[in-house]
């Protein structure tokens, strides 16, 4: 018996999932309720919330983690998958699965040239990094659009599946 006891596969995400959303929850609150209003030390007339660096770290963890475990889920499953199960019950996995890689990639980096590389003010300070400021908008370009696609391919689903059962 492994270290996961008698838990079943849905069992352990479910409870990853609540502990995930456990922890932001409690960050969140923290981060708002405990010490939000302090003064920054440069200029009084700006906010420093005390937590800021606890709310960065944890977001860049839980990036990081998700990144982790999509990579080590698409390694494991290629490597399961192999060469003969291209289809499975007459769906094209391998063709599906090879196209939302290559449409992702192509997204972010349609995104990334028609991101603006010019300079922008935040709190009077100037950054004119034209790299990063790409990468900041091909992130936030990608993200909208691929959540557009989602919404759409959902809705799609729906519809024709409520045809089909009429």
């Amino acid at each position: 018996m492994s270290w996961w006891g008698k838990w079943r596969r849905e069992d352990a995400s479910h409870r990853v999932l609540y502990a995930i959303i456990t922890l932001t929850v409690v960050i969140f609150a923290a981060f708002f309720l405990i010490g939000y209003d302090h003064p920054f030390s440069e200029n009084p007339d700006f906010i420093e919330p005390r937590l800021t660096t606890v709310l960065l770290v944890f977001m860049l963890l839980v990036v990081l983690l998700a990144v982790g475990v999509t990579l080590w889920a698409v390694i494991s499953a290629m490597k399961k998958r192999g060469k003969a199960d291209k289809t499975v019950n007459r769906v094209p996995v391998a063709l599906i699965s090879t196209s939302v890689a290559v449409g992702t990639m192509l997204v972010m980096v349609v995104a990334f040239l028609l991101g603006s590389s010019s300079a922008i003010s935040v709190n009077g300070k100037e950054y004119d990094q034209p790299t990063w400021l790409r990468v900041a908008d091909m992130l936030v370009i990608s993200a909208l659009v691929l959540m557009v696609i989602a919404t759409t391919a959902v809705a799609i689903a729906t519809i024709r599946s409520h045809f089909k059962r009429k």
